[in-house]
Parts: C-alpha cells; structure tokens; sequence
C-alpha cells in the first residue's frame, strides 16, 4: 500500500509515524512555512514537515491545491491512497478521485456528531462523558463522508482539550491502521451517516473565550476553562477598578456557594470567590490584560475587590 498522507498538526503525528512503521509512506502534504519573528525572517515549519526532514520523506507544501505543477508531483508519487489527519484545508474534487482506493480522514469525535474544526473542545464544552474518533472516506461535503470504524473514548472530568487530544491521537493512529488494513484485504465496509444528526463544531475564535459572570454557570465556565486551554483561555472584564479591563482566569476551582451572580462572595488570604448564573468559581490565579500572573493574594491586594458588589 503506498501512502501520501496529509497533516500538518502535532495531532497528525502519531498517525503518520504509525502508518509509517508499516512501511506504507511514500510522500507527505503539510502546509507552507510560515514567516515569524522580529521582521519576519524565521520561518516555523509544520510538525509533519520536521518529521518529513528527519525521515528523508518527500514532502510538498502547497500554496494552493489546484496548482497544476502540484498536481503533477502529487501524480508522480502514485499513491493508492491519501490519508489525511488534521490537515486544515478541503480538499478539491481533483485531489479526492486521485488516489485509485480513494481518501480517507481521521476525525476526532463520533460522527455524525461535531462535524467542522474544533470537536475535541465541542465535546467538552457541551459536556459529553464520552467521544471517540471515527476513520471515514471523504467526500466534497465536509465530514459528511461514509464510516470505515469508530472507536469510543471516556472524558474524564479533569480532562483539558491537550489531555484529550492526545487520547484521542494516540488512540486514533491505530484505529486508521485497522481500516487501513481492511481496505488492503477489500473488505472495509461503507456505513452511510445519518444527515439528519449531523452536529457542528466551528473555528474556534479569540472571543470565544470570554466569559460573563452573572450570565454562565459555574459549570459552563468551567468547561469552557478546559475546553479552551491553551488558547485562547477564558477572561472576563474586572469592573472594580477606575478603568475596567480583561483579567485572564489561569486557574479556577467550581464551588457550590451560591449569590447574585457577577458578585464578589469573597476576598481575603482564604480565597477569591465570585458568584456564577449558577454555584460559584474560586479564582486561584489570573493575570492582569499585560501584565503577569497572580495568585488571588496578590490579587486581592493590588486590585482591592470588594464582599458585596459586582466584580
């Protein structure tokens, strides 16, 4: 079986190394270096294509994906399969009736369940107590395309979107072998999904991460503290100072005190406490829009909430 796969996250790589202890590998797509630094003269390389670097691997990088001379070198490696593990980009009708046993996508949730860009933080933040990872053929319609084999995972209460997301890689390298297999032997199996149950995790943007006190539960900041770890993190509006400003939540405890919600329970050596729609949070650390983390001592002493009043 000879593999071209596509990746370009650190969620690819287990994927990719796993394929290519099997020796199926011929070549892989990652997205172009990008430019940064002070002028913009360093350039950050995609973890596929470092791997890529260290294995002697071909590896192409294009700008776009109809190019013809793209095109051509993708031709040339004469792939019976693409194998595409967080890659980033659709793929065009060209590219997916390429490879003669098709192309094929691990997807990190149970679908037809969170279709789209983030299902890992969209299962922890809707509260699901388990996910898993689904190995489909591709189709033009994004993540609407037939089941090979699924697999379930647990999330644990503790479990962070980084947490998860190795789980769930590690778990989904083997998982893409076993239906990697079955296509080789022609018996992997084509199990229609069910349209009507088709759910949608969005891109995830920078606003995401705001939260509000007196409108969300504990529990639903909560989630969104884990589901959004590292970025963009959560933080709110400290209003208890002449000019308001963002303050970043690093780390926070549920509690099940309960007050008007926005309002500061309490504010001393003990504990910075604050009241949610529903239950309470305990702020352990935060940081100030520019400046550096805290702990809620060294909060409370140089921001001065105040017991009784919206914080």
């Amino acid at each position: 079986m000879r593999i071209v796969f596509w990746g370009s996250s650190d969620f690819s790589l287990p994927s990719l190394e796993r394929i290519a202890r099997e020796g199926w590998i011929v070549g892989v797509v990652t997205n172009p270096d990008k430019p940064y630094g002070r002028g913009m003269h360093d350039l950050h390389k995609t973890p596929v294509k470092l791997w890529a670097e260290n294995h002697n691997v071909p590896c192409l990088q294009p700008e776009k994906l109809k190019e013809e001379s793209f095109l051509e070198s993708l031709r040339s490696l004469r792939a019976d399969l693409f194998v595409v593990v967080s890659y980033g980009r659709i793929l065009p009708p060209v590219i997916l009736t390429m490879p003669p046993a098709g192309c094929i996508n691990l997807h990190a949730s149970l679908l037809p369940k969170y279709r789209g860009a983030s299902p890992i933080q969209a299962a922890i933040l809707h509260g699901e107590k388990e996910t898993g990872n689904t190995i489909q053929y591709m189709s033009e319609t994004l993540d609407a395309g037939d089941i090979i084999l699924q697999s379930r995972l647990p999330i644990e209460p503790h479990d962070t979107y980084p947490s998860l997301a190795q789980k769930l890689s590690l778990d989904g390298a083997e998982l893409l072998v076993q239906a990697i297999q079955k296509i080789q032997k022609g018996n992997a199996p084509r199990l229609p999904q069910d349209h009507t149950r088709a759910t949608y995790a969005p891109l995830i943007k920078r606003e995401d991460g705001y939260v509000d006190f007196a409108s969300l539960s504990a529990d639903e900041i909560e989630r969104r503290f884990r589901a959004y770890e590292p970025w963009p993190g959560i933080f709110t509006t400290y209003h208890q100072s002449k000019t308001p400003f963002l303050l970043h939540l690093t780390a926070i405890e549920k509690e099940n005190r309960s007050g008007e919600g926005g309002m500061v329970l309490q504010a001393d050596k003990n504990a910075l406490v604050v009241a949610c729609r529903e239950h309470s949070l305990r702020l352990w650390r935060v940081k100030p829009a520019g400046k550096k983390e805290i702990d809620h001592i060294g909060f409370i002493n140089g921001y001065r909430p105040v017991v009784g009043k919206p914080f």
